[in-house]
């Protein structure tokens, strides 16, 4: 889910790597959240108070956050995740565990793997290219790709459909808005894996979500809750995120290079009508 929206839609269209059988991402933020404040209110006011509540200590925490993140030339974090989604059309909610990790070198290289019991996807950008590695299903797919992280990541969800997860940390550490928010509250102090954090929750056209944002003069993610409002069901998605900020990453962490088992496929781009 990016931060506030920044894309043109909320959902993410179907990608090219639809064909090995797995969505590519349940989970991109393209809006805001925000839960109901005190007590057990009743639903007429739930929903007047999450469309008029925006808190400026909520929107400066985020701000801060991405200044922060803006400041930094080189990060790495791993993802513990959990996505609660419908299983197969039906109203049943499943849960679906996901660990992850990413390194970035800014502004012009990303690694991004994601991991699950089923499938395993890679996403490597090295300035010039984007590839998308399917290493269990033996086969890549490599797109011309502009010269910076927040072009490419434009790019590629507009022309092809693919919305890494997540993506909202690309558009935190290089430009920091709130465009899109709706409501906005702190909730209150949290700790998150031992860290003093404060905890906040936005909401946007289609999105409510939760982050945790550390204490302190490192004010990173620690934590995201997402949750989609526009299906019936509500699926949704939280992450705990673990920083290493001051990671040695070369040229050579960027660079792919095909396994000698694997094949070339070619990406599809999304027709006019999407």
């Amino acid at each position: 889910m990016p931060v506030p929206s920044f894309r043109p839609t909320a959902t993410a269209a179907a990608t090219m790597l639809l064909v090995a059988g797995q969505p590519l991402s349940p989970w991109a933020l393209s809006a805001w959240a925000r839960p109901d404040q005190g007590g057990a209110p009743t639903p007429s006011t739930a929903a007047r108070t999450a469309a008029d509540t925006i808190d400026p200590v909520a929107i400066q925490a985020l701000v801060g956050m991405g200044n922060y993140l803006s400041t930094l030339k080189s990060f790495e974090f791993r993802t513990k995740a959990t996505a609660e989604a419908s299983f197969q059309d039906t109203d049943f909610l499943v849960h679906l565990g996901y660990e992850a990790t990413y390194k970035v070198l800014r502004p012009t290289a990303f690694y991004v793997q994601m991991k699950s019991d089923r499938t395993i996807r890679e996403y490597v950008y090295d300035g010039k290219t984007l590839t998308v590695n399917v290493p269990r299903q033996k086969f890549y797919a490599k797109v011309a790709a502009p010269p910076t992280i927040r072009q490419t990541v434009d790019k590629i969800y507009l022309d092809y459909g693919i919305d890494l997860p997540l993506a909202d940390v690309f558009y935190w550490s290089e430009n920091p808005v709130t465009d899109g928010i709706t409501s906005a509250v702190r909730v209150g102090f949290a700790r998150v894996d031992g860290k003093e954090a404060d905890q906040f929750a936005y909401r946007g056209e289609t999105l409510d979500w939760q982050i945790w944002i550390a204490r302190g003069k490192a004010p990173l993610p620690l934590r995201i809750v997402i949750t989609d409002r526009s299906d019936t069901v509500r699926p949704s998605y939280s992450a705990d995120l673990f920083w290493n900020t001051t990671p040695a990453l070369t040229a050579r962490d960027f660079a792919f290079v095909p396994p000698a088992d694997s094949s070339p496929i070619e990406v599809a781009a999304l027709s006019g009508d999407n």
